[in-house]
């Protein structure tokens, strides 16, 4: 077995530690970045990919997926304290949220006690 030293691993070092220097930054700044293209109005894309990566949090949180937090926590007893304090930041933002995603037919299936 042989180990580079020298010029050459000094080169692949370095190139090492500055993609990951940027990778870091990168990582810092792109929720920043996504809040504010999401309040641009013409940027549908990211958009989009704040709401799907809000649906992924749900899913990773044991909700189907298929719709955003906010919704899917409008119907969940457990997470009784997420939905306090999400409606405290807006009134009523998961219920508005229920009905912005189409869910509104959850709500009659809460009242007859189906889950």
């Amino acid at each position: 077995m042989t180990y580079t030293t020298g010029l050459h691993h000094c080169k692949r070092v370095s190139i090492v530690v500055c993609l990951w220097v940027l990778f870091s930054l990168s990582c810092f700044v792109a929720p920043f970045v996504a809040i504010g293209f999401v309040f641009y109005p013409r940027h549908t894309y990211m958009r989009r990919f704040v709401k799907a990566a809000d649906r992924m949090v749900a899913a990773l949180l044991g909700f189907s997926g298929r719709f955003m937090l906010s919704t899917e926590v409008a119907f969940a007893d457990q997470w009784k304290w997420l939905h306090d304090a999400l409606n405290m930041i807006q009134q009523e933002h998961c219920e508005i949220e229920v009905f912005e995603e189409g869910a509104y037919c959850r709500i009659r299936d809460r009242e007859l006690g189906i889950k």
